[in-house]
């Protein structure tokens, strides 16, 4: 960077400062950055040569360096890079921003990391987040979201869902305690949809190289491969081998049976068709084995496919994957997927339509003025006005199936 383009960044910097410093200062912890009910603003400072080559070779993941301003505090040599999989774009592209890429001991309000979401395939720009606030009702393990203006040497970059890493941080924050120790030293993977693969939890073999092509590894990635995926090898032999019978006592204790049962139906009922179940094999979600414990957990990710249609089928490609077809086998877990579905539908009515409403009302100027996003302000209007519609009909239409599958009385409204 050439001395005027270091002064007009130290200019521009000054300016930020300067509007910062007209706000009152206010608590600064990750819950603030995470705060749903605030839209935030971000700054990145780097080199704008730098920036060209990241947006130009947006499908490497090539760091960085940048300075990163929020809410009055600047972290100086972030690595930021392009990230995403379908989502990945030269124009506006979704980032990774890593604080301790160039220093391993700095952190950001404790945290490591987080993820700029470009939002590119939602037009609506609130279904992940509204998402996993409603998981959060439902005790379902997902990372806290919510969204800023981000700015990149001055210039408005884009409306971007702000997103926390699934990492040991998150999970100490998820699981808390046990015994006195925090419950972020376990196996975090996650779920790596192999291309011309999918994978509905079929046994492939003895050898790791499958489970480790479709499970990458974030936590203890130094310790031998059968300690980091020799459990997984055995839970999917077992799941596969096992009766309908013996499948809960062959596989309770190397998977949380009731919180999968809990997680398959919230996903569900938000008519996700690319995740555990997705319409073209597992996808989307982290797998946590905890701490000193053969028990793996499954963490929300990457919900911006949910609200596909209300009338979602409630079992929808169930009997295609190996792991949830024999756990809705067992009337104890079907009788709990029924129950979860309609608690799912309680906790929706009402507050659903009111939080995407709220969402709306937060990001809808700033999202008028993203002019790089890859749809039009018409598309991001028709889009919004169908997810209002969502709630109520698919509302119904879970209370109506659940009611004919278990033979009870159906509810006002059903056909």
């Amino acid at each position: 960077m050439g001395r005027a383009g270091q002064l007009r960044r130290v200019l521009l910097g000054a300016i930020v400062a300067a509007a910062m410093a007209t706000v009152p200062a206010v608590s600064r912890t990750s819950d603030d950055l995470f705060n749903p009910h605030t839209l935030q603003r971000i700054d990145l400072w780097l080199n704008a040569a730098d920036w060209a080559k990241l947006r130009q070779n947006f499908q490497k993941n090539t760091y960085y360096p940048a300075d990163l301003t929020w809410n009055g505090i600047t972290v100086n040599n972030v690595g930021i890079r392009s990230r995403g999989l379908g989502s990945r774009s030269s124009t506006k592209p979704g980032l990774r921003v890593d604080f301790d890429r160039y220093s391993t001991r700095q952190e950001f309000l404790r945290l490591k990391s987080f993820i700029l979401d470009n939002l590119t395939q939602d037009h609506t720009g609130i279904k992940e987040s509204v998402v996993m606030r409603f998981y959060e009702r439902l005790g379902i393990p997902g990372p806290r979201e919510t969204h800023t203006r981000l700015y990149v040497n001055g210039q408005y970059a884009g409306l971007y869902g702000l997103v926390e890493s699934v990492d040991k941080t998150m999970m100490g924050r998820v699981f808390g305690s046990i015994n006195g120790n925090v419950q972020n030293d376990g196996y975090l993977f996650e779920y790596n949809y192999v291309l011309d693969s999918p994978w509905r939890f079929e046994y492939e073999g003895p050898a790791l190289a499958p489970y480790k092509a479709r499970f990458d590894i974030k936590t203890n990635e130094s310790h031998a491969e059968s300690t980091i995926w020799g459990p997984i090898e055995e839970m999917v032999r077992i799941a596969n081998e096992s009766t309908s019978a013996d499948f809960e006592q062959a596989i309770g204790t190397r998977i949380d049976l009731p919180a999968l049962t809990r997680f398959l139906a919230a996903q569900n009922f938000v008519a996700d068709h690319d995740g555990l179940n997705g319409y073209a094999g597992m996808n989307n979600f982290y797998l946590y084995r905890l701490e000193n414990s053969p028990t793996h957990v499954l963490i929300a990710w990457d919900e911006d496919n949910a609200f596909r249609q209300t009338d979602y089928q409630v079992d929808a490609r169930i009997t295609e994957n190996v792991l949830t077809s024999k756990l809705l086998a067992n009337t104890t877990y079907v009788s709990q997927y029924y129950g979860v579905l309609l608690e799912a539908a309680d906790s929706a009515t009402g507050w659903l339509q009111q939080e995407m409403q709220r969402q709306f009302d937060l990001i809808h100027q700033a999202m008028l003025e993203d002019r790089l996003k890859p749809y039009s302000n018409v598309e991001y209007e028709t889009a919004r006005h169908s997810l209002l519609a969502f709630p109520d009909a698919r509302i119904t239409y879970v209370r109506c199936e659940v009611s004919k599958l278990t033979n009870q009385a159906l509810p006002s409204g059903c056909r």
